[in-house]
């Protein structure tokens, strides 16, 4: 995920946080200090935020440890300002998987809980008064109270049955195993944006911006999901060599191009990716629009595409899944375009729009 850096890596996966987190440490701490009127209270406030979101790394940790038990790669958690994400390189193809990954969170929570209950109460609170974010303030007993509720709520918020959130995933893993990956998830993902516009108008009225903003979360959330379990069954059996286009179709540059040749390929021709071969046929780079278009407005004076060229980037396999491997490395590596390698030599490109046309491959096959 952009913008978010790298804090640690446990169980073989990274921990990161983005930048916005601090936004939330700001408010917060302009929360406590608002209600103290004293440093030691605005510290307290920001430790509890602190301590609250290592509970939800915790949730996090519980959904990637399941996966990873059930053969799934998890590279990374990152925390947000609205909580947590844990990213499965892929989905868990079993309805029971998906079940168990999506409950080994709250269940985390369900575990936490009881255990700041049963802390504060041997420091002497009062468990019948309803805690609140100034009592947290005033006394450790008041804080192990507050994160105890606090615990309960990602619970109770967590099984909502609104798609992308737990109890979505819940219910589109029971949902498949009688009407199949697509059609439970375009039920859930219809439940979770209708449950999202109710949370949207809830925290705009009441004056909530962060469930306002985790109700926008939920709701693009559950349109992205669904297009990306759509384009996983129409490109079922299909490997890059399949739709990418061969090195007979790809236009190539060498290093020593010079702009004016790259530019008149870009108005004159079909592709804005370019790899990048030497004389003898070595693949050494890529040359992406994004570099182009950069360039043409850039007031620096690049001579030849070795000034412009991309040295690191991802290479595919022709035989590699166009799924599980061809579409995972374009969004990893945000390129429009990848090489495709067979062995040391090019044989084609990969691109977004090969991806997107796959369907009609798909179509083709069955019509035969």
């Amino acid at each position: 995920m952009g913008s978010a850096f790298k804090i640690g890596r446990i169980f073989g996966i990274d921990v990161k946080v983005h930048w916005t987190f601090f936004l939330l440490l700001l408010f917060f701490g302009y929360l406590g200090f608002q209600n103290s009127q004293s440093v030691a209270g605005t510290l307290v406030t920001v430790l509890l935020v602190v301590v609250l979101f290592v509970c939800v790394l915790l949730h996090e940790f519980g959904h990637s440890i399941v996966a990873q038990r059930l053969g799934l790669e998890v590279p990374d958690i990152t925390l947000l300002p609205i909580g947590g994400v844990a990213r499965l390189k892929s989905l868990p193809e079993k309805p029971w998987d998906e079940v168990k990954i999506a409950v080994a969170g709250p269940l985390v929570n369900v575990v936490l809980a009881p255990i700041f209950f049963a802390l504060a109460f041997l420091v002497g609170v009062d468990l019948t008064e309803i805690p609140s974010l100034i009592t947290a303030q005033g006394s450790l007993g008041g804080a192990l109270f507050y994160l105890g509720t606090i615990n309960v709520a990602l619970v109770v918020f967590n099984m909502i049955p609104a798609f992308p959130l737990d109890g979505g995933r819940v219910l589109r893993g029971l949902l498949a195993t009688r009407l199949g990956a697509v059609r439970a998830t375009d039920i859930s993902a219809a439940i979770g944006q209708a449950l999202a516009f109710g949370l949207f108008l809830l925290g705009l009225l009441g004056g909530q911006i962060i469930l306002a903003l985790i109700a926008v979360f939920i709701f693009f959330g559950a349109n992205g999901e669904a297009q990306m379990v759509r384009q996983r069954e129409v490109t079922r059996g299909l490997s890059v060599s399949d739709v990418m286009g061969v090195r007979r179709r790809t236009e190539t540059v060498t290093p020593y191009h010079n702009f004016g040749q790259i530019l008149d390929l870009v108005v004159h021709g079909y592709q804005t990716d370019f790899p990048v071969v030497e004389e003898d046929g070595r693949l050494v780079g890529m040359l992406t629009r994004t570099e182009i278009f950069g360039a043409a407005h850039s007031p620096d004076q690049y001579r030849n595409v070795r000034d412009l060229m991309l040295t690191e980037y991802p290479v595919i396999s022709p035989d590699a899944d166009l799924f599980a491997d061809g579409n995972r490395v374009l969004q990893e590596s945000e390129l429009r375009a990848v090489p495709v390698c067979d062995g040391e030599n090019l044989v084609g490109m990969l691109t977004v729009e090969d991806i997107g046309q796959a369907n009609l491959l798909r179509d083709l096959r069955k019509s035969r």
